[in-house]
């Protein structure tokens, strides 16, 4: 059986959609912020062609972004 206060009234009467995690803060977030992430990967991050900012390496090289 069901209970008549949980049947929606009719199309698009339901709860306009929320997205469940808080927006990330601006990058680079402050040294204090309770979440200091981002779902872009930095210029300078160490795995292989990690950033689609960096351009590809050369032939010869690794790939890396740190040169020692």
């Amino acid at each position: 059986m069901t209970n008549r206060n949980m049947v929606k009234t009719g199309p698009g009467s339901g709860p306009e959609v929320q997205p469940n995690t808080p927006p990330l803060p601006p990058m680079p977030a402050p040294e204090d912020s309770p979440t200091p992430t981002t779902r872009e990967e930095p210029v300078d991050s160490p795995h292989l062609n990690a950033s689609p900012n960096r351009a590809a390496p050369s032939p010869g090289e690794h790939g890396l972004s740190t040169k020692r």
